[in-house]
């Protein structure tokens, strides 16, 4: 009888002792909880969005993923001025660089691939952009030698689903200066990158017209310069075109114009009809392949897209487009990137000259643009 008591006595402790460490657990798993919830409330974000959705990702991508390669700094971020969001990191010793470059766009995986895929031409099947799956996206990736096996880049268009919607998310992977020839890092790189994006529809909002004061920029027609600037580069050309040019056919007005960052020429006269547009500004991309890459992505309609093109001394790539007017006028436009060097740096340039006349007589449309690049001067900033 005693030991019986004495047997329950011990095994109402054990049940009271058990019973504490339960209690005493829940509280503990439920800070632990909390702390990655706190973590993931404060977690700093980046955002960009066009006029249908809103894409977010880390503003600090280092808990996600971390280059392999010794020596390289800490992960970078910024937001540039064409919306797209850019991580970067480097080895300040040997120059190796490892940057990725997100992008919000329409249409389809399929028809950017297409897009690019233009550009090659038959015996380049190795170039092109092929279908894939990535991380349960339908998606078309390319994986290509940017001049030499030291710059690599890994491309991904990216079909994801935002309600009713479908927006294009273009992940760009660019490896720099890579002397081990390793591309180990980009893949996971991409992975770290869509794993934790958010993307989210926005909703259309009709707002009232606010009409706002514009105050008109003060131009100096007696100045004998024409200036363009933007946040890369100061643009600067002679007012007067036929002080370095003459142009081939007669024309009523020739005048030099600017706005903000443009500078550029128009030729025009009445009888017959014909006027030439010429139009000089940097370009927001940091290199020629990745303004190409995000213009080919955003072709106006009629708009061919860019391939390699050599206007004079400078390299880059060419697209044309057609206009036709109700009253029998025709618009050519040569739109055109172009590698623009400054003493030991380089800048883009995005240029355009565009006839409008009665007919197809595109003779000498060119050697207009190219005088006025020779003679343009570039500081830049």
């Amino acid at each position: 009888m005693n030991g019986n008591k004495l047997l329950t006595i011990f095994l109402a402790l054990g049940m009271g002792l058990s019973l504490v460490a339960c209690s005493s657990d829940k509280p503990e798993s439920k800070k632990e909880e909390a702390k990655v919830a706190e973590k993931k409330k404060e977690e700093k974000r980046m955002d960009t969005q066009d006029r249908t959705a809103k894409l977010s990702v880390p503003k600090d991508l280092s808990p996600y993923f971390t280059s392999s390669r010794e020596g390289v700094g800490k992960m970078e971020s910024m937001l540039k001025d064409n919306g797209s969001i850019v991580y970067k990191c480097l080895n300040e010793e040997n120059k190796y660089e490892l940057n990725a470059e997100i992008k919000l766009s329409s249409s389809s995986a399929e028809k950017s691939a297409d897009q690019q895929n233009s550009m090659y031409g038959e015996n380049d099947e190795d170039k092109k952009y092929k279908p894939c799956t990535f991380e349960g996206f339908d998606a078309y990736s390319q994986t290509i030698n940017l001049g030499t096996v030291e710059n690599t880049r890994l491309h991904y268009y990216v079909d994801y689903p935002v309600e009713d919607i479908n927006k294009v998310v273009s992940i760009e992977i660019n490896q720099k200066n890579d002397k081990e020839k390793d591309t180990s890092d980009l893949e996971p790189f991409a992975k770290a990158i869509i794993e934790n994006m958010k993307l989210e529809k926005v909703k259309e909002e009709k707002k009232e017209e606010v009409k706002q004061e514009v105050k008109e920029e003060k131009v100096d027609e007696n100045s004998k310069e024409i200036v363009g600037e933007s946040s890369r580069a100061k643009l600067t050309l002679p007012r007067d075109l036929t002080s370095f040019y003459t142009p081939s056919e007669k024309y009523d007005t020739i005048k030099g114009k600017q706005d903000k960052g443009n500078i550029g020429y128009t030729l025009s006269r009445k009888d017959p009809d014909r006027s030439i547009y010429v139009n000089i500004c940097t370009d927001s991309s940091d290199t020629l392949e990745e303004a190409i890459v995000f213009h080919n992505e955003h072709l106006s309609k009629g708009e061919e897209p860019f391939t390699e093109y050599t206007l004079g001394e400078y390299s880059g790539y060419r697209s044309t487009s057609y206009t036709n007017y109700w009253n029998s006028a025709n618009d050519t436009t040569y739109r055109y990137k172009l590698n623009y060097p400054v003493g030991d740096k380089n800048v883009i340039l995005s240029c355009s000259v565009t006839l409008r006349d009665n007919s197809d007589d595109t003779t000498g449309l060119e050697d207009i643009l190219l005088a006025a690049l020779q003679q343009l001067k570039v500081e830049i900033k």
